[in-house]
């Protein structure tokens, strides 16, 4: 692991974010009671279990102002900034770690922070072997990935953690190489082993204010980048509903991921996006024909134990009146 810095981070944390097993470390000050207090660090990791506490011995504490600089030297490498009006940042990390910051005052037991490790590609763009610990093991994965080659859009769906970010960069490996794929993410996190992936990061304001560059319009100019396959990296906004316009023009083979309980709670949420979006100018109904002819699939992938697993697949088989006809293809009924 290489690290920029000016300040070192603790050997603890060094050893936790080397620690392949361990997929979130979770960090947070405890503000002290008097000017003779030590500022106590808090840690908690998952390896698959749940979140589990990390005792930190006294003499191996994190001063707030060591932690603080050694954030702000990992967000201006990963070429992010920082402002007081803007108490939460996002940035991935050179060690293939997303970082998300909650700065004080919001942040009550000092600053908050929340490591997720990445997913790696495969080593060879070549290799056709499933990769160590992820989706290739699922029964499920062989049936998606046969769509992703047909050229099906598709919308993976499930809670934080359950793998949707890791299950999207496998198949993306699935396209073909003479195709174009260009993703659309707030950071980047897809990594599918394709010769020819490119990716676009959504920009937030600056101090005064300025120089957004938000999903929905880099989704607009992607469409005259000559992609063969758009790549939303999580679908939570206006650029939905831009997503649905293109697949329904022409462009095909999406892949978007979603924070859902089920296949039709993430239409729902789709649909919910869309109006948003429309300010009220585009009746539900449109929305629900745009769904029913750019979408053919939704996955749904759930945290089962210390697994992810493909819990259910539904295929879109187009609208009868107010409805979007869904028919249950595949389901895990081990998944609880």
């Amino acid at each position: 692991m290489s690290w920029n810095h000016l300040t070192e981070p603790p050997q603890w944390l060094t050893h936790l974010l080397n620690n392949p097993n361990i997929t979130d470390v979770c960090i947070h000050g405890t503000e002290s009671k008097s000017a003779n207090d030590l500022n106590l660090i808090q840690a908690f990791i998952d390896q698959g279990h749940g979140m589990e506490a990390v005792p930190i011995s006294e003499d191996s504490f994190w001063p707030e102002e060591n932690m603080r600089q050694w954030v702000l030297d990992q967000l201006s490498s990963a070429g992010r900034t920082w402002d007081a009006r803007f108490p939460f940042i996002d940035a991935k990390l050179s060690t293939g770690h997303r970082l998300h910051v909650a700065f004080p005052p919001l942040a009550q037991q000092g600053m908050i922070l929340s490591f997720r490790r990445l997913a790696s590609p495969a080593n060879k763009l070549t290799e056709a072997a499933p990769y160590p610990g992820r989706w290739a093991k699922s029964p499920h994965y062989e049936f998606l990935r046969k769509t992703v080659i047909a050229g099906d859009s598709i919308l993976i769906a499930g809670a934080t953690g359950s793998g949707k970010t890791t299950l999207a960069s496998d198949l993306l490996g699935s396209v073909p190489i003479n195709e174009r794929i260009i993703a659309l993410e707030d950071t980047p996190e897809l990594s599918p082993q394709h010769p020819h992936f490119l990716n676009l990061v959504s920009r937030p304001p600056n101090a005064d204010g300025f120089g957004e560059v938000t999903l929905r319009t880099l989704l607009k100019q992607v469409l005259r980048m000559r992609p063969d396959r758009i790549i939303l990296g999580e679908c939570r906004g206006s650029e939905v509903l831009e997503l649905l316009q293109s697949l329904n023009t022409g462009h095909r083979g999406a892949l978007a991921t979603l924070h859902a309980n089920s296949p039709r709670d993430a239409l729902r949420r789709v649909e919910l996006l869309c109006l948003l979006a429309a300010g009220g100018s585009i009746p539900l109904f449109a929305i629900r024909e745009l769904i029913s002819v750019g979408v053919q699939w939704v996955a749904q992938v759930k945290k089962n134990g210390n697994e992810r697993v493909i819990s259910e697949i539904c295929r879109i088989e187009g609208r009868e009146g107010d409805t979007i006809l869904m028919r249950p293809m595949l389901k895990d009924e081990n998944a609880s």
